[in-house]
């Protein structure tokens, strides 16, 4: 047992989220805790660190040492759990001529993942396993090449497949993060006068708040006859870059100034983080393959609301 909030149930479905001091898995943590239907067990390297403290300040969460790279701390974090909610990660600190993205890294954390999912399922306790991928392309004859982060992800799906576990999965494919405009680098974050960008200023752009990860999840884990089975690309928005600036623009009521996307030379791109160049390429040939005007009926009929653009530059006190 770990370290658990005040007042934390154990009558409730226990739901194990890995990462959890991760941008993702700390949305998904808030909202099942506070959903009230779940008992949320977070997955985390450093029990003691301050993110996981303040984890303990929702309802119904208990704090567990796990790590991907670790077979048995999963199964031992699994064990008793009514269902997962997975994610990897290819960032393994940002190297010259590397960047901070490697392949090998994520694909051992999903090999484990899927493993202690699957003893879990023959163990008879486990009924829902929500992994994280990545949204896939619109044209799948024009995947090629993608990003490794990327094709990372879509091979973890294959092995959840190969492993026959598709009757208790669900997969979650959020596109690009708003988040990832708004950095602590000078030259890749939203300024005043400024929005950075990686494509040209033209191409649609599918993105998603990262909080909309953790409401998605909830929603699923709510309704498991409705979800189990299916794969859904996830996306809040479908802008170019010049219309994301224009909407930055417009909010901002007490400074009228011009906001100008700019997009990121893509020399300096391979430069920084190879990887993401790939991905810039891939985005403007073929594009991330959500269907946002299904997305927006689906989430009236599973009575959930999806962050808008114009609210996440809002909330983060951006407009």
């Amino acid at each position: 047992m770990g370290l658990r909030s005040l007042a934390f149930d154990i009558s409730k479905p226990v739901v194990a989220v890995t990462m959890a001091n991760g941008k993702q898995g700390r949305g998904v943590v808030k909202h099942l805790a506070n959903s009230g239907l779940f008992s949320v067990r977070a997955l985390v390297r450093n029990p003691q660190s301050q993110k996981s403290i303040e984890l303990l300040g929702l309802p119904n969460v208990e704090i567990i040492k796990a790590d991907l790279l670790h077979l048995d701390s999963l199964i031992n974090a699994f064990d008793g759990a009514y269902a997962v909610f997975g994610n990897t990660t290819p960032t393994k600190g940002w190297r010259l001529f590397r960047g901070s993205m490697v392949r090998d890294y994520e694909m051992s954390q999903g090999r484990n993942l899927v493993q202690s999912i699957k003893k879990m399922r023959d163990k008879g306790s486990l009924k829902h396993f929500v992994f994280s991928s990545i949204c896939k392309c619109k044209d799948p004859l024009l995947t090629n090449p993608a990003p490794g982060h990327f094709s990372s992800k879509w091979d973890i799906e294959e092995y959840i497949k190969y492993n026959e576990l598709q009757e208790l999965t669900t997969i979650l494919r959020p596109a690009s993060y708003f988040e990832n405009f708004y950095t602590t680098l000078p030259l890749i974050s939203i300024a005043n006068q400024y929005f950075p960008g990686v494509v040209h200023p033209d191409k649609k752009w599918q993105t998603i708040a990262v909080e909309d990860v953790g409401i998605w999840a909830n929603a699923v884990l709510k309704q498991p006859e409705k979800f189990i089975g299916q794969a859904i690309n996830l996306a809040g928005e479908e802008l170019t870059g010049n219309q994301m600036a224009k909407t930055l623009e417009s909010l901002k009521f007490s400074n009228q100034k011009k906001v100008t996307y700019s997009k990121l030379p893509r020399f300096l791109i391979r430069m920084i983080e190879h990887d993401i160049a790939i991905m810039a390429s891939w985005i403007e040939r073929s594009g991330y393959g959500a269907n946002v005007t299904y997305l927006k009926k689906l989430a009236k009929e599973i009575d959930i609301s999806m962050t808008s653009f114009s609210t996440w530059l809002k909330q983060k006190s951006l407009a």
